[in-house]
């Protein structure tokens, strides 16, 4: 791979108030992390860098990890790798599963969270996963801090809800207990971002054989994600399992016709196999448990 001729203006800092300071003087300059999203979207063999680069990788505020009892708190340049290292101690299954379908693993240790949910084009994998997990982050620019859920991180038409000076600086994901979770990487590659590429998050809680809780959203690596908070509800308090019920069958039936309205999922292959993900873990979800 060849570099353009044209050297790009790098700033490092090793504190995050200069960063924070220098991204306020250079609003439009490029943030890197792992840099792993920067380098995929160079398809040639000439790797045309931006004008201006503000690299996090020296600043050790954004490179913490901790658990409380109830949240895991991920600094914004914590490689996927790290995190994974922390193991069953401090992640949830559902947690070590899904981070380990992020990426590659030869892109682990380069590939970030804070990354991952920055991208300004795309929902990458990890934006349906912490959507439905209900995770917030902390956003910094020179003026100050703000929280803002996953679920308000991007406009209903998809655009990203950050300030061209706002840097994602931490990401606190609930430590919930989830009785049955999928977390699926549908299409051609397994780690591949294609026009056939999707995800579908998956989980829900069970009490005394009832379903209390469900959640479920897909993601086509576009700008938006799909989520239907309404149909989410439609099998709360129901019996389990659901076999081939009714209220399953209603269930099935709107979600396809919210996705045809959507124009969301690109072929009718791809529908038959989101539905079918969809009744096979309803019908007995205790078989997808922790």
């Amino acid at each position: 791979m060849r570099y353009n001729i044209a050297e790009p203006s790098i700033f490092m800092p090793t504190s995050l108030i200069e960063a924070l300071a220098w991204k306020e003087r250079n609003p439009h300059a490029t943030v890197y992390g792992g840099g792993t999203y920067l380098l995929w979207n160079e398809a040639g063999r000439l790797l045309h860098l931006p004008g201006s680069i503000l690299s996090l990788q020296n600043i050790k505020e954004l490179n913490r990890l901790g658990r409380t009892e109830t949240r895991l708190d991920v600094g914004a340049t914590v490689s996927i790798q790290r995190i994974l290292r922390a193991g069953p101690k401090v992640l949830s299954p559902l947690l070590a599963e899904a981070l380990e379908s992020i990426c590659p693993p030869s892109v682990a240790t380069m590939a970030t969270l804070g990354g991952n949910l920055s991208v300004r084009d795309r929902c990458m994998a990890s934006f349906p996963l912490m959507h439905v997990l209900d995770a917030r982050c902390e956003l910094r620019s020179f003026r100050g801090t703000r929280w803002v859920p996953v679920t308000g991180l991007r406009s209903a038409d998809g655009k990203l809800q950050m300030g061209t000076t706002e840097l994602i600086t931490r990401i606190q994901i609930p430590m919930e207990e989830w009785n049955f979770y999928i977390y699926r990487r549908i299409g051609t590659f397994p780690y591949g971002i294609t026009a056939d590429s999707l995800i579908l998050v998956i989980v829900g809680k069970i009490d005394r054989g009832m379903l209390t809780e469900f959640r479920f959203a897909i993601g086509n690596f576009s700008s938006r994600i799909y989520r239907n908070r309404d149909l989410e509800t439609l099998l709360i308090g129901a019996r389990l399992p659901l076999g081939k019920s009714k209220d399953l069958k209603e269930f099935l039936y709107a979600v396809q016709e919210d996705l045809k309205n959507w124009n969301f999922i690109p072929s009718s292959m791809q529908m038959e196999r989101i539905l079918h993900i969809l009744q096979v873990t309803l019908s007995n979800p205790f078989q997808y448990g922790s």
